[in-house]
Order: C-alpha cells, then structure tokens, then sequence
C-alpha cells in the first residue's frame, strides 16, 4: 500500500512578462534633451537588453525545479513500489510460521506487516535522499548567495570607479569646453585682426600704385628736363665760344695796332700807314 502523504508537484507561478517601464525611456528623453554623457546611455542601453534577453528566465529557473522535483518523486515512487513489490504477502508469512497467530495476538499493533514495514523503510530512506537533496541545494543557493554578495561587492566598487571616472570626464569635459570657448575668442579676434591687415595692406598697395604712377611721371619729367638742359647748355657752349672767338679777334688786331704803332715810331720820317679797322663781329 502506497504512502497517501505524497507530495503533489508544486505549481509552477508564470512569472510576470518584464516590461520595460517609462524609467528607460524617460532616461533616453532626458539624454536627448539634457545631453546625458555617453557611458549613461550605452549603461542604459545594455540594461534595456539585459531585460529583453533574460525575461523569460524566471520561468526556465521555475521549469527547472519542477523537472527536478518530478524526477526525485518519480524515483522515490518507483523505490516504493519496489520495496511493495520484494515483501511477502500476509498469507505466506502466516503459514512460514506455526506461531504466527499467537505472535500476531501478543503484538500491541496487529496491523503492522512486514510488507508495510518494508514500504516505510523505503519511503524513509526516499526522504531521507530528498532531505540530503535540499541540504545539496541549499548549501548550492549559500554558496551562490556569498558569490552574489561578493559580485555585488565588485559591482559597487566598479560602479563606484566608474561614477568617479565620470565624475572626472565631466569635470574634464567643461574645461575643455572652457579651452574651446576661449580659442573661439582668440580665433575670432585673429580673424579681425587679419581682416584689419587685409585692409591695410589694401590700401598701402593702392597707395604704391599711385605712388608708382607719380614716380613715372616724375621720371618722365626729370628725361624732359634733361633734355632741355642739355640743349640750354649746347646753346650756351656755342654762345661762349662765339664771344671767344671775338674776343680772340679783339686781341689779334690790338696786337696788330700795337706793332704798327712802334714800327711807326721807329721811322718818324715814313708816312703813316692807315689804322686798321677793327674787326666787327659775326652775326649771330
């Protein structure tokens, strides 16, 4: 006779479908809106794929512990139905023993048999395997409890690190976007300032065009006046040698004069020869 205290196997609860709630896409709002740093959103992001690839491993852990509870009945039913199978039936045990009604009377529980005896023994010793199975697993969820406990430790000192890493990218990020305003500046200043040399130099080279224009026309003034000079000074070269010449004239006939004079002095008695007439001067 099988035991009536056979545990039914438990019912397996649906887990809930994880949905992925408003917090997901309140954060992506918030990123594009306030300009969330990028390790928060690729950190979001894999959260979002954590839960749309693990949602449905609640129910495998639930499917798990049935078959493994389906399997450890199955065995300690088969074991009972073993045990039930090798004892004796009542009928044989009493014609085995000449005694056997006398036994059965003295016995204070006349309806414990040999074959029930045998049956409790197994279910016993089916128990006794599903309690060394509980403390296996339980003993499995301690041990998986201390590696959670310490994953979580490193978890909280590299979420710590990586909030510090942040915390130093940010502060890294406004200097620089200090540094970059500040080069704006100066670029733009240096972009007027070369437009203000542009200018300049604009306007120096339409004043060394107009300078160069007036140099021409000087040069070309300075090769009339030199031309001009040239022929002033021929003309006077010819002036100068004119009078020259008449001056050498002049000179010829007072000598001329000067030796009739004493020639006429030396003969007192000759005539007197007639003056010479000075020369006259070429026409111009």
């Amino acid at each position: 006779m099988l035991p009536t205290n056979v545990h039914a196997p438990a019912r397996v609860r649906a887990p809930a479908q994880p949905t992925i709630t408003s917090a997901s896409s309140a954060a992506m709002t918030t990123h594009g809106s306030t300009g969330m740093q990028w390790h928060q959103a690729i950190f979001l992001r894999l959260q979002e794929r954590d839960v749309v690839e693990k949602q449905h491993d609640a129910m495998f852990q639930q499917y798990r512990k049935l078959a493994e509870q389906t399997r450890m009945l199955k065995q300690r039913n088969r074991a009972l139905l073993n045990a039930a199978a090798v004892a004796p039936s009542p009928s044989s045990a009493s014609a085995s023993s000449p005694a056997g009604a006398t036994s059965g009377a003295a016995s204070p529980s006349p309806s414990v048999t040999p074959a029930a005896t045998s049956v409790q023994l197994a279910y016993i010793t089916s128990l006794e395997q599903q309690l060394a199975s509980l403390r296996d697993e339980v003993a499995t969820l301690y041990k998986t409890q201390g590696q959670n406990a310490q994953r979580l430790l490193l978890m909280n000192e590299s979420h710590r690190e990586k909030e510090d890493e942040a915390r130093r990218q940010s502060e890294l990020l406004a200097k620089l976007q200090i540094d970059h305003e500040k080069l704006r500046r100066q670029a733009d200043d240096l972009t007027h300032a070369v437009g203000e040399k542009d200018r300049g130099i604009q306007i120096l080279q339409d004043e060394l065009a107009t300078l160069s224009l007036e140099l021409s026309q000087i040069e070309a003034r300075n090769q009339d006046l030199k031309k001009d000079n040239a022929s002033l000074l021929q003309r006077w070269l010819d002036r100068m040698n004119q009078e020259a010449d008449r001056m050498n004239e002049g000179t010829i006939w007072l000598e001329e004069v000067r030796k009739r004079r004493e020639s006429s002095t030396n003969a007192e008695g000759s005539p007197k020869p007639s003056d010479p007439k000075p020369p006259q001067p070429k026409p111009k």
